[in-house]
């Protein structure tokens, strides 16, 4: 059962940071469009793309570990 709690609690953990990175891409792109030209280049996307990645997996690791034990809790349940 705690390995089910802390897989689920890893899934939403990856989901609320995706969410958090989405706002933040709103807010940059917001900022983008009302500065105009700039004479220096902005900042890469590099580091939100890695982030939403190891996000994304924490979130489909999380919620995959959490479903395939359902069976395995349900088996010892006798």
């Amino acid at each position: 059962m705690r390995n089910r709690i802390w897989a689920v609690t890893s899934g939403l953990l990856g989901a609320a940071i995706l969410v958090l990175l989405f706002f933040y891409g709103i807010e940059y792109g917001t900022w983008i469009d009302e500065a105009g030209p700039l004479t220096t280049s902005p900042p890469t996307f590099l580091l939100p793309f890695a982030i939403g990645g190891i996000a994304g997996i924490l979130m489909i690791g999380g919620f995959a570990v959490s479903l395939s034990g359902l069976n395995t809790e349900s088996s010892f349940d006798a």
